[in-house]
């Protein structure tokens, strides 16, 4: 796989003899519209086949995968056209193998609410190394509060990607809470009866590992939730689960502010299996004055 710039004068027919591909497969790989047009600095992803198949009277997506002895999946993630569906038709083609060298492994985790998009779930899903579904959040008398997931499971399923269960201290209201996150670190009858829905959701719906996130903490609970986030660790790591952290970006472990003194870096670091920096833009989308401090 190689990245392309394109250059003055460079059309998708021009682009693709130069690199020996079809031009139809740099269309759909690209997402370029029908009529071809390119811009001058756009950057175009160019994937080299190793193997192709042309799709015959019958066929179906699974048999296919199954005939060259390779998962579905692999097939959605070298097809991009295909958007993670399973309709193919006589005369397709498809990339079973490409000729890739990989530099290593990496990790991609994705959030998605439950009311994205089915078509953008369906097509990004296969390429994601995990799901986490966003949020499960806390009542306030401590209880586990629903979530509506089972789409999203299905999609996770379906695709091959280990979904992951997302804690946070949302409310009814939709909005981070910090008297939610006080209740469950300092009352540890709550936090007993938390952990134990956690645990029986987890099970239940099939989740590959939970991912915490506690947002807007003052500095006086950062040993309590770094303490909380260890006590899930051990337990959830005894039955074959993962347990991440999600952070605010922190520039010193002093930085003074509601968003970042109750995140103490080090220890949790120390506590969890993973840690997720929320560096997209943070606090585009909630304002402080949203949250109880």
């Amino acid at each position: 796989m190689t990245i392309h710039v394109v250059k003055s004068g460079e059309s998708v027919y021009s682009i693709a003899d130069s690199y020996g591909v079809e031009p139809n497969r740099l269309m759909s790989d690209n997402e370029v519209p029908a009529n071809g047009a390119l811009a001058v600095g756009q950057t175009l992803v160019v994937r080299f086949p190793k193997e192709i198949h042309a799709v015959k009277e019958g066929e179906t997506l699974s048999s296919i995968a199954t005939a060259y002895g390779v998962p579905v999946r692999q097939l959605w993630q070298n097809n991009w056209y295909l958007q993670g569906g399973a309709l193919v038709r006589p005369g397709d083609t498809l990339a079973v193998s490409n000729i890739d060298d990989l530099l290593g492994t990496a990790v991609f985790n994705g959030y998605a609410y439950p009311y994205i998009e089915r078509e953008l779930l369906s097509a990004e899903v296969p390429f994601l190394s995990n799901l986490t579904l966003f949020t499960y959040g806390i009542s306030s008398d401590g209880h586990l509060l629903p979530l509506d997931d089972d789409a999203l499971l299905a999609s996770a399923r379906t695709h091959g990607t280990p979904p992951v269960m997302h804690l946070s201290t949302f409310t009814e209201n939709d909005q981070f809470d910090t008297d939610r996150a006080m209740l469950v670190l300092t009352d540890f009858t709550v936090q007993d009866q938390l952990v134990q829905e956690i645990q029986y959701t987890m099970r239940r719906k099939g989740f590959a590992g939970l991912d915490v996130d506690f947002e807007f903490l003052p500095g006086r609970l950062a040993d309590a939730y770094a303490t909380f986030l260890g006590r899930l660790q051990r337990l959830l790591s005894s039955q074959g689960w993962f347990v991440w952290a999600a952070l605010a970006p922190k520039t010193s472990a002093d930085q003074p502010g509601l968003l970042y003194e109750g995140h103490n870096y080090a220890k949790i670091g120390a506590a969890v299996d993973g840690v997720l920096l929320m560096t997209y833009e943070w606090g585009y989308t909630y304002q402080p004055l949203c949250y109880k401090y």
